[in-house]
């Protein structure tokens, strides 16, 4: 790819993916603007912000914004904000990290891009760094590092970023998720045919590591995983992903006319529930919304 040259345009933040590729495309970032970062698992709004591999929601209201992402390039929302957006979309890459990288001429070490990769391609078992940086983060969900690990992205510090994945991979906290999320991942219900579901504990961060261990785990043998979480009796929000070739934009668009708040990728996303629903009814719905997809 030849090297792409951004215009200082006066951009007024980064706001990148709540995940190990959004922090490093993010940390990449830092080093050509001087201006404050910030996380998001999806994006309602922004302007004159710089947009790293964030999913956009169905609504979303963008303007003047310098997107960069390398999923679902032709079929996502990408084809159909405008407003004064730039868009830079490149499927041949499997990180954002490393179509950064290669489209500012940044530096950054092969292993840690090529564990990257893997990471976004779902693909851990076979590389000992992506599975350790898979661990270090679900066994952080209450208080990963984001803007710490993007400044050492910034400042080349590859190894204060290696000596935090093998730390935090080989924590108490770590070791329990791996043998909950097992457990999880053995106990999953049929939720309609090739569809796997697994539950956990909304406020339990140990809960929530091992379900995105499991979800990774349950797609090996299902078409489709989905993770709810709940408390009480209530189901509150959850997360879906397939590695066949389905295309879950329909099923979020079925959660949205539940009034549920559903968006992410054609192979990956989440929803959130915005008013009180049994467990039970939330998987009827689920039932509907994945059976328009299957049928």
């Amino acid at each position: 790819m030849e090297h792409f040259i951004l215009e200082k345009i006066d951009y007024e933040k980064i706001i990148a993916h709540k995940d190990w590729d959004g922090v490093f495309g993010g940390g990449l970032i830092l080093r050509l603007f001087n201006i404050p970062i910030i996380f998001s698992h999806r994006l309602n709004q922004a302007r004159k912000s710089i947009i790293i591999e964030v999913p956009i929601s169905f609504d979303a209201i963008l303007e003047e914004n310098l997107i960069i992402d390398h999923h679902d390039c032709k079929k996502s929302l990408l084809r159909e904000i405008g407003l004064g957006n730039m868009i830079i979309c490149d499927e041949n890459y499997d990180s954002v990290a490393s179509l950064i990288a290669d489209l500012f001429d940044l530096e950054a070490p092969n292993e840690l891009l090529d564990a990257l990769e893997c990471i976004e391609r779902g693909e851990i078992e076979d590389f000992d760094l992506a599975k350790d940086m898979f661990i270090a983060y679900v066994a952080s969900l209450d208080g990963f590092p984001y803007r710490t690990i993007a400044q050492y992205v910034k400042n080349k510090e590859w190894n204060k970023i290696i000596t935090w994945i093998k730390k935090r991979s080989q924590s108490k906290e770590a070791e329990l998720i791996k043998k909950i999320g097992k457990l999880k991942a053995k106990s999953a219900e049929t939720l309609i045919d090739r569809v796997l579901l697994i539950k956990y504990k909304a406020n339990d961060p140990i809960e929530a590591g091992a379900a995105r261990l499991a979800l990774m785990e349950i797609q090996k043998v299902a078409n489709i995983g989905v993770a709810l979480a709940y408390e009480g009796v209530y189901a509150l929000r959850g997360m879906i992903a397939t590695r066949k070739k389905y295309n879950l934009y329909r099923v979020f668009s079925e959660l949205i006319k539940a009034d549920w708040d559903a968006g992410g990728r054609s192979n990956v996303g989440g929803f959130r529930i915005p008013y009180q629903l049994p467990v039970n009814q939330a998987e009827e719905i689920l039932r509907r919304a994945l059976s328009v997809l299957l049928r």
